[in-house]
């Protein structure tokens, strides 16, 4: 097996283990949160805790990891997040609760900057999209699987039990960093600087920035409406049970896996717009047609229809690599994943704005708005450039 396939493979199964464990936790965090007696305003701000702090850690992460490579930043971020999850476990109240989802961006920022960089560097050019589309999906296939067993255990040993599968699984993919990730193959342009003239040329790039959109955008979906709102909507306005929900949820995700290796693999011959700009489109209009489900089947339906379309953007941190040039690829993946950390935290602040305090049903306004940002920031994808489609002999 060849080293780059091999360091993917690793790299995936990691991924695979740490999203199993959040799978777990994602259809029963709002619900948790609720348990301590606080507003809907401030569920939204417990979902994005985790957030702000990937927003101020991604850049430096992004730009450490590039220059020094080593494993153990990733190990580092790993313990970080297995801590958080024990933290929040044992959360005794709100902010006890806020405190463990803030740890965990920490975590997070570390471990998946490094990872991205990792497969862009050790992947052919000519492969690059199918290498991070294997990434990109084996971790939805552990949101897949997560979210059912996230609801059982939910549901038979209470609300905080999810998070100590979390912590688990997180450990037995750190233990598989120090095992199996090679120092070596993830070290990336050791004496290269990053100062402010990179940033504003990342900045600058017009391709570069309407991506970041699309990834900025999107993650307001997934954090604001699919992590906070949609669990709200299916137990307030459908009577959906947890475990119900979480079957909901992981359909959706399994569509998402199985629309986002294909198209990855597509993108390396056909080009990665044609991809985000469909994903782009579709998923607003399909997040704005959430609220027209009445039971458990319709809002299936839709979710699976959502996460299909979402799946289509799998090649989008390919279209980052493409883009950028390579001194500047540290700096730009910083960008990249603070842009889609950024949407996390304020996706949820935004969208739980547009519904009511009281504990009544959720009405159209936010899936509306989300829908609306979505298809806009598809739209800004028409003047990009796309070097791949370019270098098959297609239109830009």
């Amino acid at each position: 097996m060849e080293l780059a396939l091999r360091s993917t493979l690793i790299f995936s199964i990691i991924g695979f283990l740490v999203n199993f464990g959040l799978g777990t936790v994602a259809p029963i965090l709002p619900l948790y949160a609720l348990t301590f007696n606080v507003s809907i305003v401030m569920v939204g701000a417990l979902v994005s805790a985790s957030a702000i702090s990937k927003v101020i850690l991604d850049m430096p992460s992004g730009i450490v990891a590039d220059r020094l490579g080593t494993k153990r930043f990733m190990l580092g971020g790993l313990l970080i997040v297995a801590a958080s999850a024990m933290i929040s476990a044992f959360a005794v109240d709100y902010w006890m609760l806020l405190i463990g989802l803030t740890v965990q961006g920490i975590g997070s920022a570390i471990y998946f900057t490094t990872s991205y960089l990792g497969i862009s560097r050790t992947a052919p050019p000519a492969k690059r999209g199918r290498h991070l589309g294997l990434f990109i999906s084996l971790q939805f296939l552990g949101t897949t699987s997560g979210p059912v067993l996230g609801g059982l255990i939910g549901q038979a040993y209470g609300l905080s039990g999810p998070f100590l599968i979390y912590a688990a699984f997180t450990l037995i993919s750190a233990a598989m960093v120090y095992f199996l990730v090679s120092g070596a193959s993830i070290k990336g342009a050791g004496g290269a600087s990053v100062d402010l003239h990179q940033i504003t040329r990342t900045f600058r790039n017009y391709t570069l920035t309407s991506v970041n959109a699309g990834l900025f955008t999107t993650s307001i979906l997934r954090a604001g409406l699919v992590s906070t709102i949609v669990p709200l909507f299916a137990v307030r306005n459908l009577g959906l049970t947890t475990v119900e929900l979480g079957a909901a949820l992981t359909l959706s995700a399994g569509f998402n896996f199985l629309s986002l290796l294909p198209a990855s693999s597509l993108s390396d011959r056909l080009g990665r717009k044609p991809f985000l700009f469909s994903s782009l489109l579709f998923g607003g209009i399909v997040a704005a047609m959430i609220p027209l489900a009445t039971d458990l089947l319709t809002f299936a339906v839709i979710m699976s229809a959502l996460g299909f379309a979402l799946g289509l953007s799998g090649s989008v941190g390919a279209y980052v690599t493409d883009v950028a040039p390579p001194p500047d690829l540290g700096g730009a993946m910083g960008i990249f994943r603070t842009m889609g950390d950024l949407g996390s935290f304020i996706g949820p602040i935004i969208l739980t704005a547009f519904i009511p305090a009281s504990a009544g049903p959720i009405n159209a306004s936010p899936f509306l708005v989300a829908g609306m940002i979505l298809s806009v920031s598809g739209l800004l994808l028409i003047p990009a450039k796309d070097p791949v489609r370019s270098k098959a002999g297609g239109r830009k």
